[in-house]
């Protein structure tokens, strides 16, 4: 009985994780956007390359994290508890802009939500 509520529970939450790491996957889309028009108006030439290879890792990083979470292996938590944190670094370097605070709050739903799966991947 314990084993049917806990495989309810990764589910439940799973999915709230996935949704809530493709929903920040898309909102750092937008913010990466904005940042790369904004330096592409200043004239930003290999640095705005950099910024945009960068921005592009996390976006995917964010993709794949919320995309391994289904699966029930201890290395696709660690990967994706680690992205999250460091997203919340990253969520920090823009923290005054409202996408920033935006992708903050998510961030923290996420690793809050992560935390509670932790014993289904360390079983």
């Amino acid at each position: 009985m314990r084993k049917q509520r806990e495989k309810v529970i990764f589910a439940q939450r799973g999915n709230i994780a996935r949704v809530l790491f493709y929903m920040n996957a898309v909102l750092w889309l937008v913010i990466s956007a904005g940042i790369l028009v904004e330096m592409l108006l200043d004239n930003n030439g290999l640095s705005t390359l950099l910024v945009g290879i960068f921005l592009l890792v996390n976006v995917t990083a964010m993709f794949l994290g919320g995309k391994m979470l289904a699966q029930k292996e201890k290395w696709t938590y660690i990967f994706a508890l680690v992205v999250v944190v460091l997203n919340i670094a990253l969520a920090f370097t823009g923290v005054p802009e409202p996408l920033y605070i935006t992708a903050l709050i998510i961030d923290g739903i996420i690793l809050w939500v992560l935390i509670s799966l932790r014993k289904i991947y360390f079983n």
